[in-house]
Protein backbone atom coordinates (compact mmCIF):
# COMPACT_ATOMS: atom_id res chain seq x y z
CA UNK A 1 0.00 0.00 0.00
CA UNK A 2 1.18 2.93 -0.68
CA UNK A 3 1.04 6.60 1.28
CA UNK A 4 1.69 9.62 0.46
CA UNK A 5 -0.23 12.17 2.98
CA UNK A 6 -0.04 12.03 6.53
CA UNK A 7 -3.06 13.46 9.07
CA UNK A 8 -1.00 14.17 12.16
CA UNK A 9 -2.78 15.19 15.23
CA UNK A 10 -5.52 14.47 18.04
CA UNK A 11 -8.75 12.44 17.50
CA UNK A 12 -10.99 13.85 20.07
CA UNK A 13 -14.90 12.96 19.91
CA UNK A 14 -17.58 15.39 20.49
CA UNK A 15 -20.74 16.23 21.62
CA UNK A 16 -22.68 19.73 21.45
CA UNK A 17 -24.67 21.55 23.81
CA UNK A 18 -27.33 23.68 22.19
CA UNK A 19 -28.88 26.73 24.01
CA UNK A 20 -30.99 25.04 26.30
CA UNK A 21 -28.28 23.23 27.33
CA UNK A 22 -29.17 19.96 25.31
CA UNK A 23 -26.62 17.78 24.49
CA UNK A 24 -26.25 15.62 21.04
CA UNK A 25 -24.69 12.08 20.68
CA UNK A 26 -21.00 11.51 20.49
CA UNK A 27 -19.47 11.82 17.26
CA UNK A 28 -16.46 11.01 15.60
CA UNK A 29 -13.90 14.01 15.45
CA UNK A 30 -10.70 15.59 16.31
CA UNK A 31 -8.57 17.81 14.23
CA UNK A 32 -6.25 14.95 12.56
CA UNK A 33 -9.55 12.77 12.33
CA UNK A 34 -11.60 15.35 10.03
CA UNK A 35 -8.51 16.39 8.07
CA UNK A 36 -7.92 12.50 7.58
CA UNK A 37 -11.37 12.26 6.14
CA UNK A 38 -10.97 15.64 4.05
CA UNK A 39 -7.98 13.49 2.23
CA UNK A 40 -9.63 10.72 2.18
CA UNK A 41 -12.56 11.50 -0.19
CA UNK A 42 -9.55 12.82 -2.83
CA UNK A 43 -6.76 9.90 -2.37
CA UNK A 44 -6.84 6.23 -0.27
CA UNK A 45 -3.08 7.11 0.04
CA UNK A 46 -2.94 8.37 3.15
CA UNK A 47 -2.87 7.63 6.75
CA UNK A 48 -3.75 9.07 10.46
CA UNK A 49 -0.76 9.50 12.89
CA UNK A 50 -2.17 10.36 16.52
CA UNK A 51 -1.85 8.69 20.18
CA UNK A 52 -5.12 7.57 21.09
CA UNK A 53 -7.09 5.54 24.06
CA UNK A 54 -8.02 2.08 23.28
CA UNK A 55 -11.54 2.34 22.85
CA UNK A 56 -10.92 4.12 19.62
CA UNK A 57 -11.31 0.58 17.63
CA UNK A 58 -15.00 0.71 18.28
CA UNK A 59 -15.97 3.76 16.50
CA UNK A 60 -12.86 5.46 14.34
CA UNK A 61 -10.95 1.98 13.89
CA UNK A 62 -14.01 0.63 12.04
CA UNK A 63 -14.21 4.06 9.86
CA UNK A 64 -10.91 3.25 9.12
CA UNK A 65 -11.67 -0.43 8.38
CA UNK A 66 -14.14 1.00 6.30
CA UNK A 67 -12.36 2.96 4.59
CA UNK A 68 -9.48 1.22 3.78
CA UNK A 69 -6.37 3.18 5.80
CA UNK A 70 -4.27 1.34 7.76
CA UNK A 71 -4.32 1.70 11.26
CA UNK A 72 -0.54 1.23 11.61
CA UNK A 73 0.86 4.65 12.80
CA UNK A 74 -2.25 4.56 15.51
CA UNK A 75 -0.61 4.56 19.11
CA UNK A 76 -2.61 2.94 22.09
CA UNK A 77 -1.35 4.81 25.05
CA UNK A 78 -4.16 5.16 27.56
CA UNK A 79 -7.38 3.18 28.00
CA UNK A 80 -9.68 5.89 27.00
CA UNK A 81 -9.66 8.28 23.62
CA UNK A 82 -10.16 12.25 24.40
CA UNK A 83 -13.97 13.79 24.48
CA UNK A 84 -14.86 17.40 24.19
CA UNK A 85 -18.52 18.74 24.53
CA UNK A 86 -18.33 21.84 22.11
CA UNK A 87 -20.79 25.10 23.24
CA UNK A 88 -21.19 27.15 19.78
CA UNK A 89 -21.37 31.04 19.58
CA UNK A 90 -23.79 33.42 17.60
CA UNK A 91 -20.10 34.11 15.55
CA UNK A 92 -20.09 30.15 14.56
CA UNK A 93 -17.04 30.39 17.50
CA UNK A 94 -17.17 27.48 20.21
CA UNK A 95 -16.17 26.86 23.67
CA UNK A 96 -14.80 23.56 23.83
CA UNK A 97 -14.77 21.30 27.76
CA UNK A 98 -12.53 18.36 27.76
CA UNK A 99 -14.06 15.22 29.46
CA UNK A 100 -10.60 14.78 30.95
CA UNK A 101 -7.62 16.50 31.89
CA UNK A 102 -4.99 18.55 30.40
CA UNK A 103 -2.82 16.68 30.86
CA UNK A 104 -4.27 13.89 29.78
CA UNK A 105 -4.82 16.13 26.39
CA UNK A 106 -1.04 16.74 26.35
CA UNK A 107 0.19 13.06 27.15
CA UNK A 108 -1.68 11.87 23.66
CA UNK A 109 -0.35 15.25 21.95
CA UNK A 110 1.13 13.87 18.32
CA UNK A 111 5.15 14.97 18.40
CA UNK A 112 7.59 15.23 15.48
CA UNK A 113 9.68 12.16 16.48
CA UNK A 114 5.55 10.51 15.85
CA UNK A 115 5.60 11.81 12.33
CA UNK A 116 9.23 10.85 11.21
CA UNK A 117 8.04 7.66 12.42
CA UNK A 118 5.34 6.93 10.29
CA UNK A 119 6.97 8.79 7.12
CA UNK A 120 9.98 5.57 7.60
CA UNK A 121 9.27 3.72 4.64
CA UNK A 122 7.37 5.90 2.13
CA UNK A 123 7.55 9.07 0.24
CA UNK A 124 5.65 11.22 1.63
CA UNK A 125 4.24 14.31 -0.18
CA UNK A 126 2.53 16.17 2.26
CA UNK A 127 1.29 16.38 6.36
CA UNK A 128 -1.98 18.26 7.88
CA UNK A 129 -0.62 19.23 11.30
CA UNK A 130 -2.90 21.72 13.60
CA UNK A 131 -0.43 22.71 16.19
CA UNK A 132 0.38 26.23 18.08
CA UNK A 133 3.22 28.51 17.89
CA UNK A 134 5.73 26.58 20.31
CA UNK A 135 9.19 27.28 18.78
CA UNK A 136 10.62 24.29 19.66
CA UNK A 137 8.12 22.03 18.74
CA UNK A 138 7.99 24.04 15.24
CA UNK A 139 12.36 23.39 15.37
CA UNK A 140 11.22 19.70 15.86
CA UNK A 141 8.95 19.38 12.93
CA UNK A 142 11.60 21.53 10.94
CA UNK A 143 14.14 18.50 11.00
CA UNK A 144 11.21 15.94 10.43
CA UNK A 145 10.43 18.09 7.28
CA UNK A 146 13.89 18.09 5.91
CA UNK A 147 15.42 14.83 6.39
CA UNK A 148 11.66 13.15 4.82
CA UNK A 149 11.43 15.93 1.97
CA UNK A 150 7.90 16.51 2.78
CA UNK A 151 5.56 19.65 2.58
CA UNK A 152 3.74 20.66 6.07
CA UNK A 153 -0.03 22.20 5.90
CA UNK A 154 -0.41 24.08 9.02
CA UNK A 155 -3.74 24.87 10.78
CA UNK A 156 -3.23 27.09 13.06
CA UNK A 157 -4.42 26.49 16.71
CA UNK A 158 -5.18 30.05 17.82
CA UNK A 159 -7.83 31.96 19.29
CA UNK A 160 -8.20 35.25 21.21
CA UNK A 161 -8.65 33.57 24.44
CA UNK A 162 -5.32 31.34 24.12
CA UNK A 163 -3.53 35.02 23.26
CA UNK A 164 -4.62 36.47 26.30
CA UNK A 165 -3.91 33.03 28.01
CA UNK A 166 -0.44 33.66 26.70
CA UNK A 167 0.03 37.05 27.82
CA UNK A 168 1.28 37.89 24.03
CA UNK A 169 0.20 40.59 22.73
CA UNK A 170 -0.76 40.92 18.74
CA UNK A 171 2.16 41.90 17.77
CA UNK A 172 4.37 38.42 19.31
CA UNK A 173 1.54 36.38 18.23
CA UNK A 174 1.93 38.00 14.39
CA UNK A 175 5.57 37.88 14.93
CA UNK A 176 5.57 33.82 15.70
CA UNK A 177 3.59 33.36 12.60
CA UNK A 178 5.89 34.93 10.52
CA UNK A 179 8.73 32.62 11.83
CA UNK A 180 6.41 29.05 11.94
CA UNK A 181 5.56 30.16 8.11
CA UNK A 182 9.60 29.95 7.76
CA UNK A 183 9.31 26.10 8.24
CA UNK A 184 5.62 25.32 6.71
CA UNK A 185 4.40 25.70 2.98
CA UNK A 186 0.91 26.62 3.79
CA UNK A 187 -1.02 27.36 6.32
CA UNK A 188 -5.54 27.33 7.19
CA UNK A 189 -7.00 30.28 9.44
CA UNK A 190 -10.31 31.11 9.88
CA UNK A 191 -11.69 34.51 10.28
CA UNK A 192 -12.30 34.31 13.62
CA UNK A 193 -8.73 33.79 14.36
CA UNK A 194 -7.28 36.21 11.63
CA UNK A 195 -10.06 39.14 12.45
CA UNK A 196 -8.21 38.89 16.21
CA UNK A 197 -4.22 38.67 15.31
CA UNK A 198 -4.78 41.67 13.02
CA UNK A 199 -7.40 43.39 14.90
CA UNK A 200 -9.26 43.65 12.20
CA UNK A 201 -13.44 43.60 11.78
CA UNK A 202 -13.68 39.89 10.81
CA UNK A 203 -16.34 40.21 7.22
CA UNK A 204 -13.36 42.95 5.94
CA UNK A 205 -12.20 40.09 3.77
CA UNK A 206 -10.15 42.75 1.83
CA UNK A 207 -7.99 43.96 4.86
CA UNK A 208 -7.32 40.08 6.64
CA UNK A 209 -6.58 39.35 2.89
CA UNK A 210 -3.77 42.20 2.47
CA UNK A 211 -2.22 41.20 5.68
CA UNK A 212 -2.18 37.81 4.88
CA UNK A 213 -0.18 38.75 1.76
CA UNK A 214 2.04 39.98 3.65
CA UNK A 215 3.26 36.78 5.36
CA UNK A 216 6.35 34.82 3.92
CA UNK A 217 4.19 31.81 2.86
CA UNK A 218 3.24 30.81 -0.57
CA UNK A 219 -0.67 29.74 0.08
CA UNK A 220 -3.25 30.40 3.22
CA UNK A 221 -5.86 28.68 3.21
CA UNK A 222 -8.99 31.55 4.92
CA UNK A 223 -12.15 30.41 6.08
CA UNK A 224 -14.55 32.96 6.40
CA UNK A 225 -17.29 30.03 8.28
CA UNK A 226 -20.74 29.89 5.76
CA UNK A 227 -19.56 31.62 3.34
CA UNK A 228 -16.80 29.52 1.75
CA UNK A 229 -13.29 29.91 2.33
CA UNK A 230 -10.69 31.72 -0.36
CA UNK A 231 -6.73 30.49 -1.64
CA UNK A 232 -4.70 33.32 -1.05
CA UNK A 233 -1.26 33.91 -2.13
CA UNK A 234 0.87 36.44 -2.28
CA UNK A 235 -0.42 38.12 -5.67
CA UNK A 236 -4.04 36.41 -5.83
CA UNK A 237 -6.81 35.60 -3.70
CA UNK A 238 -9.57 33.28 -5.17
CA UNK A 239 -12.75 32.97 -3.29
CA UNK A 240 -15.19 29.72 -3.59
CA UNK A 241 -18.23 30.08 -1.73
CA UNK A 242 -20.04 27.26 0.85
CA UNK A 243 -20.69 23.94 -1.54
CA UNK A 244 -23.59 21.97 -0.74
CA UNK A 245 -23.90 18.72 -2.33
CA UNK A 246 -27.04 17.77 -0.26
CA UNK A 247 -28.55 20.49 0.96
CA UNK A 248 -28.08 21.93 3.94
CA UNK A 249 -25.56 21.30 6.98
CA UNK A 250 -26.40 19.07 9.46
CA UNK A 251 -23.25 19.53 11.82
CA UNK A 252 -20.84 22.07 10.99
CA UNK A 253 -18.02 20.59 13.83
CA UNK A 254 -14.66 19.69 12.05
CA UNK A 255 -15.18 21.61 8.62
CA UNK A 256 -12.07 23.71 8.94
CA UNK A 257 -10.18 20.51 9.26
CA UNK A 258 -11.65 18.51 7.29
CA UNK A 259 -11.02 21.26 4.20
CA UNK A 260 -7.91 21.96 5.61
CA UNK A 261 -6.93 18.45 4.89
CA UNK A 262 -8.53 18.54 1.95
CA UNK A 263 -6.23 21.09 0.66
CA UNK A 264 -3.11 19.96 1.92
CA UNK A 265 -4.10 16.97 -0.27
CA UNK A 266 -4.86 19.05 -3.12
CA UNK A 267 -1.86 21.25 -2.62
CA UNK A 268 0.91 19.11 -2.39
CA UNK A 269 -0.28 16.80 -5.08
CA UNK A 270 0.20 19.27 -7.86
CA UNK A 271 -3.37 21.39 -7.91
CA UNK A 272 -3.91 24.97 -8.65
CA UNK A 273 -4.39 27.26 -5.65
CA UNK A 274 -8.06 27.36 -7.38
CA UNK A 275 -8.88 24.20 -7.26
CA UNK A 276 -7.22 23.74 -3.40
CA UNK A 277 -9.89 25.96 -2.31
CA UNK A 278 -12.76 24.09 -4.22
CA UNK A 279 -11.52 20.68 -3.29
CA UNK A 280 -11.55 22.00 0.39
CA UNK A 281 -14.41 23.39 0.46
CA UNK A 282 -16.64 20.34 -1.62
CA UNK A 283 -15.16 18.17 1.06
CA UNK A 284 -16.26 20.39 4.08
CA UNK A 285 -19.49 19.78 2.52
CA UNK A 286 -19.42 16.01 2.43
CA UNK A 287 -18.32 16.52 6.39
CA UNK A 288 -21.42 18.62 7.39
CA UNK A 289 -23.51 16.74 5.52
CA UNK A 290 -24.20 14.64 8.84
CA UNK A 291 -23.41 14.45 12.59
CA UNK A 292 -19.27 13.18 12.43
CA UNK A 293 -17.05 12.48 9.37
CA UNK A 294 -18.50 10.94 6.03
CA UNK A 295 -19.44 7.55 6.46
CA UNK A 296 -17.85 5.75 3.71
CA UNK A 297 -15.89 7.01 0.37
CA UNK A 298 -16.51 4.52 -1.97
CA UNK A 299 -15.23 4.78 -5.68
CA UNK A 300 -18.18 6.37 -6.78
CA UNK A 301 -18.63 8.90 -4.32
CA UNK A 302 -14.78 9.91 -4.89
CA UNK A 303 -15.85 10.26 -8.21
CA UNK A 304 -19.07 12.38 -7.67
CA UNK A 305 -16.88 14.55 -5.51
CA UNK A 306 -14.37 15.38 -8.25
CA UNK A 307 -16.85 15.74 -10.94
CA UNK A 308 -18.42 18.40 -8.67
CA UNK A 309 -15.15 19.87 -7.80
CA UNK A 310 -14.16 20.45 -11.75
CA UNK A 311 -17.92 21.54 -12.55
CA UNK A 312 -17.55 24.05 -9.68
CA UNK A 313 -14.27 25.28 -10.79
CA UNK A 314 -15.60 26.07 -14.13
CA UNK A 315 -18.38 27.84 -13.16
CA UNK A 316 -16.70 29.92 -10.86
CA UNK A 317 -13.85 30.80 -13.85
CA UNK A 318 -16.94 31.34 -16.23
CA UNK A 319 -18.14 33.63 -13.28
CA UNK A 320 -15.04 35.60 -13.02
CA UNK A 321 -15.23 34.60 -8.84
CA UNK A 322 -11.77 32.85 -9.88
Amino acid sequence: MAVEYLACGNIMSDRIEDESGNLSEWSMGGPAFYALSGMRIWTPNCKLVCKTGADYKDTYGKWMVSNGVTQESVRVEMEQHTRFTLKYNKDGSFKPTPSFSLEHLGFLKTHADDIDEAARGYHIRGIYMAHNLDAVVWENLRKVKEKNGLKIMWEIEYAGVYRKNWGMSRKEVQNRVRRVLEIADAWSINNNEAADMFDLPKEDDAAIINELQKLPVPFTFYRVGERGSYAVTPANAYFCPVIKPFGESADPTGCGNCSTGAAAYALFSGESPDMAAVMANVASGYNAAQWGPYPLYTKEVMANARKLAEETLKKLKAERKL
